[in-house]
């Protein structure tokens, strides 16, 4: 790991570390654009120089661990927060491992189901993509279930910490969103896709697991990020970047906006702080 003295930052991956080309997901499906996402060389040797100039490096995302490449690990972080801070990794150690209580899962389930609206629930093994309109899994490395009895075989094999919804409305999920509410926080992660955690479980409270693991005060730490999901992240370390394409409240809450992620805004955000 870097030296003690050295900073701490912690990046979100779609839409910071990584620009997706969200005409060719409509085009050619969720997997051909998401399973892979791979970093400009630029943030790649930002990454390098991070890392010489005894500097840490997170990735901390909203995907889960089956979510995370190669492509992305290849950036040599110090550690990983996933599944939008239900998981954290210092080094090899996991530090923080959360997850739904089947019984809960379950009850989220059947309303979706009743719903008629499509669900992702994501776990440190795989996601278990629920399509009650018999529709096939977006992802191949999914589980797949059309029904309540499909969950119910899934999660006796599986634990899940968290679940989004995507290609919807906020009027869409009404019928399910005052009871979700009370266990879960709600996250507009753009591109009509909607992301549920269980309260108190973010990426904030995921850094504040980091950095006692790590033993690092909150002093020359930084996150940078673009949508809701990342606003936890502000609280908790000194300096909140928001990307150029982030939703307008991220970068109301910024200390500072750097470039659009298609322009290698890691990158000039962190020369911008003398980090590289």
């Amino acid at each position: 790991m870097g030296e003690k003295g050295g900073a701490v930052a912690f990046f979100d991956v779609d839409g910071t570390l990584v620009w997706h080309d969200m005409e060719k997901a409509r085009t050619s499906g969720a997997d051909a654009v998401f399973s892979r996402p791979r970093p400009t060389d630029g943030v790649y040797g930002a990454f390098r120089r991070m890392r010489a100039a005894g500097h840490r490096t997170f990735i901390c995302t909203g995907r889960h661990v089956p979510f995370i490449p190669d492509t992305l690990l290849d950036l040599g972080p110090d550690g990983v927060i996933a599944g939008a801070g239900a998981y954290v990794r210092v080094g090899d150690e996991v530090v923080r491992n959360a997850v739904v209580e089947n019984d809960l899962l379950m009850e989220v389930a059947r309303r979706f189901v009743e719903a008629g609206v499509s669900v992702t629930f994501e776990g440190v093994e795989c996601n278990l993509e629920l399509r009650p309109d018999g529709a096939p899994a977006s992802f191949a490395s999914s589980e797949l279930a059309h029904d309540l009895a499909g969950v119910e075989r899934a999660i006796g094999r599986h634990s899940f910490c968290k679940f989004c919804v995507s290609d919807v409305t906020l009027d869409d999920i009404a019928p399910v969103r005052e009871f979700c509410e009370r266990y879960f926080t709600v996250c507009d992660l753009q591109y009509s896709t909607y992301e549920f955690s269980l309260v108190g479980v973010d990426k904030g409270t995921a850094i504040d697991v980091a950095l006692e693991r790590l033993g690092h005060g909150r002093e020359r730490t930084f996150a940078f990020g673009d949508s809701e999901n990342d606003l936890s992240m502000a609280d908790h370390v000194e300096t909140f970047v928001a990307m150029g394409n982030a939703l307008p409240g991220v970068k109301a809450r910024a200390d500072y906006v750097t470039d659009s992620a298609a322009d290698d805004g890691v990158v000039t955000g962190l020369e911008h702080f003398g980090l590289i």
